[in-house]
């Protein structure tokens, strides 16, 4: 479980790289391809308050592992709201 590698992603620390590892993605590799909304659905059942901006930060993650981001405003994730 490399948590250091997960905060590579802007706007995820410590905190938000752990809760993914706990919701089974360990790494960057590991969030290619995945649904944010199941990443946030194994969150929450994992022990993460239900917390809408923790989706928002996993749309940021989901889109910088699949190198998507085109738009440098998308890297803040308050930029992935509804």
């Amino acid at each position: 479980m490399n948590k250091t590698e997960l905060t590579q992603i802007p706007g995820i620390g410590k905190r938000m790289a752990e809760h993914l590892v706990n919701a089974g993605y360990p790494t960057i590799e590991s969030l290619k391809g995945q649904s944010p909304d199941l990443i946030y659905a194994k969150a929450c059942t994992s022990g993460m308050m239900d917390d809408r901006c923790a989706l928002y930060q996993f749309r940021l993650c989901v889109a910088y592992a699949e190198d998507k981001i085109t738009d440098p405003a998308k890297l803040k994730w308050y930029n992935w709201k509804d």
